[in-house]
């Protein structure tokens, strides 16, 4: 009885295979450009600019190719151990008045930059292959997976446009019906995600050999990217379904909507109404489930997490928003008749 929605499942699927596809061959093209700068030639001409510096180069008995580089004029000491996919191991000593302090840890991505200083003397290392926070990943995702929940929000409108009599077709029951179809749906949404976290895996093993990080607030980021773009979907679906004359429109405007409840958040309470308004757009806005998802930030170790994190409660919230929207939803379908 699904048959139709699981097309159009397949349908927009396939049209983002064929995005991701585009973005991992333009990866390749970015790979095969930048080639000649990723090679271990490359790292010193950037680091010995000195025209008093000595190189060194040897290999370590496990095979790793070490480079060394010795200015005495600026007593600054680089030391770069390549193992290949396996990334760089860089330790660079030099006196703390030419080192930058802005930052004692950074952590983007696969790269590890941490900074010591002991007796006037800065110690810097940078590892350019550690472990790439599965939270990143899951941004992407979720950007697809909002997506694609936009997309497929609504299937039964769909179905009460004009061939309503096609889902009264026994032996299927309207509710099962119902349920058919936002399980088609549910199922694409994170087929999305998985493909879009095996584009970007595939577009960083261009460059390095990827490894996945899913300790600490990364299960987390996991958990919740797979639970709030299935509440945004049934927030959407039961939207288009109680509203199935427009729901075009419904999917249209779902963004600006929200995007401007949320601007209307952030304005000053200075006046009476100023605060009337903020308070109407605070109160709608704990219906969205986008505001519900924290962004995690860089703590004083170098990792990431969340500054006053209840994600229990946010992660519960995400669940209950899912099935009471799509119990909405399917109770409005059940009532509507041909």
């Amino acid at each position: 009885m699904n048959y139709v929605e699981w097309l159009r499942v397949r349908n927009c699927l396939r049209c983002v295979l064929v995005v991701l596809a585009i973005l991992v061959a333009l990866g390749a093209i970015l790979r095969i450009a930048v080639n000649r700068y990723m090679s271990s030639e490359a790292w010193v001409a950037h680091m010995a600019m000195a025209h008093d510096a000595k190189e060194t180069q040897t290999t370590l008995p496990d095979g790793t190719k070490r480079l060394i580089i010795v200015d005495p004029g600026d007593q600054t000491r680089i030391v770069v151990d390549d193992h290949g996919y396996a990334g760089r191991h860089i330790v660079i000593t030099e006196p703390s008045s030419r080192a930058h302090q802005e930052h004692d840890h950074v952590n983007v991505g696969s790269l590890r930059v941490t900074s010591t200083q002991h007796a006037g003397v800065t110690t810097t290392v940078i590892d350019t292959n550690g472990a790439v926070p599965m939270l990143y990943y899951m941004a992407l995702a979720d950007l697809v997976a909002l997506i694609v929940a936009t997309v497929l929000a609504a299937p039964l409108a769909r179905e009460i446009d004009g061939h309503l009599e096609i889902a009264l077709a026994k032996p299927c029951s309207r509710a099962r019906y119902a349920l058919g179809v936002v399980g088609a749906d549910v199922a694409g949404i994170l087929a999305a995600s998985v493909l879009t976290v095996i584009a970007f895996y595939l577009c960083q093993l261009l460059f390095e050999s990827p490894r996945l990080d899913f300790s600490g607030v990364n299960m987390r980021a996991v958990a919740m990217g797979v639970a709030m773009p299935l509440a945004w979907y049934a927030m959407l679906c039961a939207a288009t379904t109680w509203l199935h004359r427009s729901w075009v429109a419904v999917l249209a405007f779902a963004w600006p909507a929200v995007a401007l409840v949320g601007i209307l958040t952030l304005i000053p309470t200075a006046s009476p109404v100023a605060l009337f308004v903020h308070d109407v757009a605070w109160g709608l806005s704990r219906l969205v489930p986008l505001s519900y998802v924290q962004m995690a930030k860089p703590d004083d170790a170098g990792g990431l997490s969340y500054a006053g994190d209840h994600f229990g409660l946010r992660l519960a919230l995400e669940a209950v928003f899912f099935l009471v929207y799509g119990a909405l939803a399917v109770w409005q379908w059940q009532r509507v008749e041909a």
